[in-house]
């Protein structure tokens, strides 16, 4: 091998290219607003930081059935002049019978009636 010049340095070969490595998850997500979520909840997060005991069994599925329509806010108002990790508390809200009823909101209670008949006629 003949000598090189003082000062000069021979590059090291290139990597390779990484292959990336494709994890993939099912993820459901509400045909109302789009929201989506983990579809089956393994309480990953929680057992990594140790809140979860490691022996129980996993949450289970996502499901929509958590929402009461008697009594639960359409609408909330919360309070967002709290300070930074107290997040958004709920001050006051609206139920979908006070909606009908308040005149400003009648594009919202129509949007989602339509949105509603979609997915039931998608459904049927």
């Amino acid at each position: 091998m003949p000598k090189q010049p003082r000062g000069m340095t021979t590059r090291p070969p290139a990597p390779a290219p990484r292959q990336a490595q494709v994890i993939e998850g099912l993820f459901i997500a509400c045909p109302l607003c789009s929201m989506s979520r983990k579809l089956e909840k393994t309480g990953g997060w929680a057992r990594v930081r140790h809140r979860l005991d490691t022996t129980k069994a996993a949450k289970g599925r996502s499901h929509f059935g958590t929402f009461n329509l008697g009594d639960s806010f359409v609408i909330q108002v919360r309070d967002c002049s709290g300070s930074r990790g107290h997040g958004f508390p709920i001050v006051d809200g609206y139920t979908l019978e006070q909606l009908k009823a308040m005149p400003e909101f009648d594009d919202v209670v129509s949007e989602l009636r339509d949105a509603c008949t979609r997915v039931l006629a998608a459904l049927a």
